[in-house]
């Protein structure tokens, strides 16, 4: 098994988010698209050994339809700095948050706006009909490993955080995991999950990003964070924890 390097930092909680729920219509949930596939119009990015996943997720996002930037290695690099400049940890190499993403997003004006995903009946919606999120999960040894379906499973010890993209939803209810470790992991950059799976990590420690427009008549409230999730870390902690498949 090969191991990649990860870097993402449990974000430190802010009232302020947006609630990406808001930014649904309603009643919007009741669709009858059931999948959609943002394509990934260039070779996928590579990290190589550096915990700088944070910066990728956000070149990666960039590059994605519908937006195509055509973001380079050498940007998702720059993105990271800019990540640790605002942790207040300038050249560090000990990884980032997905808040930092956000604001660094905003910051350089590559968004107008963003908002957290509160559940996965959001991240589906917008995935089917909006695009892309940078996601922030715990990631497992299990993770590493895709199958010869291109799909993973979740299992076995926790090894640390990990920043990526979600660009796909497919009908048999997989999810598309667009990554930066090159071609070393699934079929040009990017395997698959379960939704199920994936709910999962979001549940235990996990965060959804993305770009929103703000209107007038926007009705927006706060925040994402998951009160159950804090009592788990709490309780238990992070390093003790492993997550199994049933």
């Amino acid at each position: 098994m090969k191991v990649f390097p990860l870097g993402r930092n449990k974000s430190v909680f802010d009232k302020n988010d947006y609630n990406l729920k808001d930014f649904i219509p309603r009643n919007a949930y009741f669709t009858t698209v059931s999948e959609k596939n943002w394509e990934f119009p260039v070779a996928p990015l590579n990290q190589e050994e550096t915990p700088h996943c944070t910066g990728f997720s956000m070149a990666n996002f960039g590059i994605n339809y519908p937006t195509s930037t055509l973001y380079t290695d050498i940007d998702a690099h720059s993105f990271y700095y800019k990540c640790k400049e605002m942790d207040g940890e300038p050249n560090q190499e000990n990884g980032s948050s997905i808040r930092t993403v956000a604001k660094v997003l905003k910051n350089t004006r590559r968004v107008s706006a963003y908002a957290f995903a509160p559940d996965m009946a959001t991240i589906k919606w917008w995935l089917l009909n909006k695009g892309p999120l940078i996601v922030g999960t715990t990631w497992t040894s299990d993770m590493f490993i895709v199958k010869k379906d291109n799909t993973i499973n979740i299992g076995d010890d926790i090894v640390g955080g990990h920043a990526y993209l979600l660009n796909e939803w497919r009908s048999d209810n997989y999810i598309g995991i667009q990554n930066s470790w090159g071609y070393d992991w699934g079929k040009n950059g990017k395997a698959y999950i379960s939704a199920s799976d994936f709910e999962k990590l979001f549940v235990y420690d996990g965060e959804a990003l993305t770009a929103v427009e703000l209107d007038s008549d926007t009705e927006v409230t706060t925040p994402h964070s998951c009160i159950l999730i804090d009592i788990i870390n709490n309780i238990f902690g992070m390093d003790k924890v492993k997550i199994h498949i049933k």
